[in-house]
């Protein structure tokens, strides 16, 4: 192990007196020059750990009122706090207007450090206190209930310290939401590389159709034909322009209607209409876990595998350097939540 040491002179502010601060790096002599390490920092008032708390607490509730409720005395003290760090800083974190609080760009990159930095704190001190590790997973309902839940045990047995928390978010949140400490991971079907978030793929998520026996032809060794969606009453999920448009196109080239009887805002909530409504939809295979038992058939049709796309699971590079559970659990996790592995 190498160490070095550096000699140099240092002004002090508040005298006119140099003195020779000395360095030492390395191994367990990894000393600092603490009368002056974040001096300036602390020069002035207005910086708490209970401000930049109160920071958070009013951007995550949309607002100074939304945070403290119909408590006056809360209200009048959350905006002080939120003024103090405005004037600590010297840039203003929120624009002012109506509607709920949108952070300027300053507010945005303060809103990120905190996160990272109280949620490294809370962990360091439930480690100090022998408490179990806390993660915060979020992603899509269908990803929790047929991806993450069937896999869940494997991770409990093997880490029985570990408690996990879902929180089920649309992709883009659970971007936002990685990138600023709201979340610990997210598991996503869209992700693009970047310098901030790290990813590891935990497999393809594919689609079928999904429908009732009753509404297939009754030998199952017969191929189905994607003709067979003008034939059968239909449900879909809201929201989800690219299975539509892909669905319509399919059925202007073979010169067929679709008979769309049913829309949801989730694909649970398809799964639950196939098997007790009597129509059909178009589901990652991941639902097959849904209709185990049931007499509900899966049917892959060719055209759908362009809506195939890779999961990964996300999380920030940098929480990772602060955080060793986030460090620890990125290399575990993808193992245990693979597509292939149950």
């Amino acid at each position: 192990m190498i160490l070095f040491a550096l000699e140099f002179p240092i002004q002090l502010a508040r005298t006119n007196k140099s003195h020779f601060r000395r360095l030492v790096y390395g191994g367990k002599s990894n000393h600092h020059d603490c009368p002056v390490m974040f001096e300036d920092l602390f020069a002035q008032s207005g910086l708490s750990l209970e401000r930049l708390k109160t920071f958070r607490e009013i951007v995550a509730a949309g607002g100074i009122t939304a945070a403290a409720g119909d408590d006056s005395n809360r209200q009048s003290q959350f905006s002080r706090q939120l003024k103090e760090l405005e004037r600590y800083f010297g840039v203003e974190l929120l624009k002012r207007g109506h509607g709920p609080a949108e952070l300027t760009d300053a507010g945005q990159r303060l809103y990120e450090i905190v996160g990272h930095t109280l949620r490294a704190l809370e962990e360091f001190r439930g480690t100090c206190a022998g408490q179990p590790v806390e993660l915060v997973i979020g992603a899509g309902e269908s990803l929790i209930q047929w991806l993450l839940l069937p896999r869940l045990p494997g991770l409990a047995e093997a880490h029985r310290r570990l408690a996990v928390t879902f929180q089920n978010l649309k992709t883009d949140e659970i971007r936002r939401r990685v990138l600023d400490g709201g979340i610990d991971f997210g598991v996503v079907s869209r992700f693009e590389p970047n310098r901030v978030l790290a990813s590891s793929p935990l497999g393809k998520l594919e689609f079928c159709l999904f429908a009732p026996a009753a509404l297939l032809p009754s030998n199952p060794k017969l191929k189905i034909k994607s003709d067979i969606l003008g034939h059968l009453p239909l449900a879909m999920l809201d929201g989800s322009p690219g299975v539509r448009q892909l669905m319509d196109e399919e059925a202007q080239r073979l010169g067929i209607k679709l008979n769309i009887r049913l829309r949801f805002s989730s694909y649970p909530q398809l799964a639950q209409a196939v098997q007790n409504l009597g129509v059909a939809a178009v589901m990652p295979k991941l639902a097959a876990a849904a209709f185990k038992g049931t007499a509900v058939r899966a049917v892959p049709l060719p055209f759908l595998g362009a809506l195939s796309r890779q999961v990964s699971l996300v999380w920030n590079r940098k929480t990772a350097e602060v955080r060793p559970a986030i460090a620890k659990y990125s290399r575990l996790m993808p193992a245990m939540f693979r597509m292939d592995e149950k």
